[in-house]
């Protein structure tokens, strides 16, 4: 094991480490421009996350890192989706795919990860667009991939990729994710979107390359709790569940949009009237009374679902027990519901801010835009999760292994 510690700040308790991410706030906001226009975050906004920590929450003690809660993890990152929702949405997927790196493989690959000569940063994508494998002695050839949606692959040194497991004659016996270093990657840089833009999302190929076995894990292992970090096995945040740590983590930054978006509606709210009414001041109308009460409230009751699961995952993880399978499918169940409160929410000030909203120039419209790109994620979708819970509890199989 080769620990660096010096690769983090001091912070080190968990209230610190929230603390220190509503500082970058108003930092985070005064860069959105910048952010916009690169299509990834900029240098001053890597510092400060990796300067604070806060791309280590996931990343073991024993190699520097913070090792917090899941409970932690959330408010860190609602917090910065406060300031910049892109910069929240890296932070999040960083840190899962870098705690996915830490739980499910061996103390020597860990070693090869995290005690390199920088502190490791893991992007990852279960989904290949592309994925042609053969198996190979000591691992596997990947003759073609490609993986679309590769957020935080600018800012990443090692990438987690989904890939069919196969045998020897060319049947697909598993689904897998293999590690690799980020330098043996292509960027497409493909990342043209309207919302999100920060997250550098861009698309990844590899030809020909060889992963060898230490390398490569087992999604169906890792679903039921079949880690491979033994060397962590005391350790509650690495028994965590997979699929609701895998899903939970995708409505962190939108709990931060949520907050955002009553921020900037009921800053803007003194200079607006409401157009062809009496009303010059909107704030003294009963509609947006209505408007503001109703979306606070189903803003709220997503941060409470959220973070009740994330306080159960966390004592499920604590005692030991892996998370029964219905309560993992309640968690991807109520992902669904809390992005579906989300944007209701965020969509309903929307309506009530009026036509200004047009204006790219709007700080409301950019948060509008963010949470709607942020809810359309496959693992949040609610029709999708309301589905697959339903289906059980009628009696019927899972549409999905993903639970």
């Amino acid at each position: 094991m080769n620990a660096n510690p010096q690769f983090f700040g001091t912070t080190t308790s968990e209230s610190d480490l929230i603390r220190y991410a509503t500082s970058l706030v108003p930092s985070l906001k005064s860069r959105t421009a910048e952010v916009d226009q690169l299509g990834r975050l900029p240098q001053a906004t890597i510092d400060e996350l990796s300067d604070g920590g806060l791309f280590a929450l996931t990343t073991p003690r024993r190699y520097g890192g913070q090792q917090t809660s899941v409970r932690t993890f959330l408010e860190v990152v609602s917090e910065l989706g406060r300031g910049d929702a892109s910069t929240a949405w890296v932070a999040a997927l960083l840190n899962v795919t870098t705690w996915a790196a830490a739980a499910l493989f061996d103390e020597k690959t860990a070693d090869d990860v995290f005690g390199g000569a920088k502190p490791a940063r893991v992007a990852g994508v279960l989904s290949p667009r592309k994925a042609i494998v053969k198996r190979v002695d000591g691992g596997y050839l990947i003759e073609e991939g490609m993986w679309g949606f590769n957020s935080g692959i600018y800012h990443a040194n090692w990438d987690m990729l989904g890939i069919p497991l196969v045998d020897a004659s060319g049947k697909v016996v598993d689904q897998g994710i293999a590690l690799i270093p980020a330098s043996d990657l292509r960027i497409l840089n493909d990342w043209n979107v309207m919302a999100l833009r920060g997250t550098g999302s861009s698309s990844v190929a590899v030809s020909n390359l060889f992963v060898p076995d230490s390398r490569v894990a087992s999604m169906s292992a890792a679903i039921e709790g079949k880690y491979g970090a033994s060397h962590l096995a005391d350790e509650p945040l690495y028994r965590v569940a997979c699929m609701p740590m895998l899903s939970i983590i995708l409505t962190f930054p939108a709990l931060g949009i949520a907050s955002a978006a009553l921020d900037t509606f009921l800053e803007l709210l003194p200079r607006r009237g409401i157009q062809y009414t009496w009303y010059t001041r909107q704030a003294e109308a009963a509609v947006t009374h209505l408007q503001v009460g109703e979306a606070s409230a189903k803003l709220d009751a997503a941060r409470a679902i959220i973070e009740r699961h994330a306080d159960a995952m966390d004592r499920y993880a604590a005692s030991g027990e892996y998370m029964p399978y219905m309560e993992r499918a309640k968690v991807r169940r109520d992902v669904g519901l809390a992005e579906k409160l989300v944007w209701e929410g965020v969509d309903s000030l929307a309506t009530a801010s009026g036509g200004s909203l047009a204006s790219l120039g709007n700080p409301f419209a950019r948060v509008w835009h963010d949470a709607r790109v942020a809810s359309l994620h496959g693992i949040v979708v609610p029709a999708t999760n309301f589905e697959m819970y339903g289906r059980l509890a009628c009696g019927q199989p899972a549409d999905t292994p993903l639970i």
